[in-house]
């Protein structure tokens, strides 16, 4: 039962997630291209390449955000869950 107990716990210890730390600029610099992102209404990207063996290939994407939110609301929403969570350190 002891050894059951243990692996247990070191199971769930393993299994748990580590928070990735960052500088309050490392922070400020995600949140901004979150809220970028989060602004943004119409993006996309378009990719062209030449394989040997298949040959030419096209690409295209088009993301269409129906919900954009305000840069200013995603940016503190950001910044106060790193905050919470304990993931900027000063440094």
């Amino acid at each position: 039962m002891k050894r059951f107990l243990a692996f247990s716990i070191l199971a769930l210890a393993a299994c748990t997630p580590t928070l990735h730390t960052m500088t309050r600029s490392e922070a400020i610099t995600m949140c901004q291209a979150r809220a970028d992102e989060a602004a943004r209404v119409v993006s996309g990207s378009a990719t062209a390449g030449v394989n040997s063996v298949t040959g030419p290939s096209f690409g295209l994407g088009l993301n269409i955000n129906l919900t954009p939110k305000p840069k200013a609301q995603t940016f503190e929403a950001c910044m106060s869950e790193l905050t919470a969570n304990g993931q900027i350190v000063e440094g």
